[in-house]
């Protein structure tokens, strides 16, 4: 079977499957946001709610500078691990795949690899349809970013290291606008907060109640799932998502079973330029080393 099936194949089946419950995380967690320039010495309002407040607002400022990465990333889905270079352009992420299991690619998955880039690029139907998903899972993201400070309620928990920590809980009072938003009154957990610049550096968070979706007819998460991710500092002044651990459970779409034990990692970040598109984003990835 090709690659392309054995591997892409099952990723986007996974995707599917899991997407009402993947946009929420992904969401809280502010999951692929560029970096902030913010100021040292920033006052910490007094209100764990009002500092939530300017941590959104500098995470949707930071949105409209379309700043792009090039960085490693290892992904365990289930029982399968993938090794890839992912390149960040105007159009949306695209990658090359490294390894499968920590083993690099042979010759003729190398060759099927290549030949999935090409046909991204010499396909304008493709890239259309490229662009269209990932414009809409932006929006997505952005609608979910500015409900969080209305959606949950914060207080200060003290300290971990040179981090802020905020206890988060649903706020009984938040109307989940869409169905998809549901999922914000099930979650509880912790958030570690850079006081200076005002940056979200790491999440834990728990499903406390499941969710449905269509009267449990369409779907349900189980409650007990967990998350956790983790941000760094990639410059001076930009943070980028070190690491993503989810796991959740349930069924979705007509009571088929599914699951997500997904674990990521992403290091090794590297500036590329502002307006990179997708061809010469697949030249840089061709170009660069492993």
């Amino acid at each position: 079977m090709a690659l392309n099936k054995l591997v892409l194949g099952r990723w986007m089946e996974h995707q599917k499957v899991v997407k009402y419950v993947a946009l929420q995380l992904a969401a809280i967690v502010l999951l692929w946001c560029p970096g902030y320039s913010g100021s040292l010495g920033i006052e910490v309002p007094s209100s764990a709610n009002d500092l939530m407040k300017d941590v959104v607002a500098n995470e949707l400022t930071d949105r409209m500078e379309h700043l792009h990465w090039m960085y490693h990333v290892t992904k365990t889905i289930d029982q399968e691990t993938l090794t890839q270079l992912e390149v960040e352009t105007k159009d949306g992420p695209v990658h090359r795949l490294l390894a499968i299991n920590q083993k690099p690619l042979d010759l003729a998955q190398r060759q099927q690899e290549t030949v999935r880039q090409e046909q991204l690029i010499r396909d304008p139907g493709r890239q259309l349809a490229f662009k269209k998903q990932n414009d809409a899972d932006e929006l997505r993201l952005e609608t979910f970013v500015r409900l969080l400070p209305s959606a949950f309620l914060f207080e200060y928990d003290g300290h971990e290291g040179p981090d802020l920590r905020l206890r988060f809980r649903p706020d009984p009072a938040f109307v989940p606008p869409t169905m998809e938003s549901r999922a914000l009154q099930s979650m509880t957990g912790t958030i570690l907060i850079n006081a200076q610049q005002k940056r979200l550096t790491r999440l834990n968070g728990l499903l406390v109640e499941d969710v449905t979706f269509g009267f449990g007819i369409l779907g349900r998460i189980e409650r007990g799932g967990t998350f956790e991710i983790a941000r760094t500092q990639v410059s001076s002044s930009h943070w980028k998502t070190s690491l993503v651990d989810i796991h959740v459970s349930g069924r979705m779409l007509l009571f088929k079973t599914i699951g997500k034990q997904q674990h990521e990692t992403r290091s090794g970040f590297e500036a590329v330029l502002q307006d990179l598109d997708l061809k010469q984003a697949e030249e840089l990835l061709q170009s660069s080393p492993n």
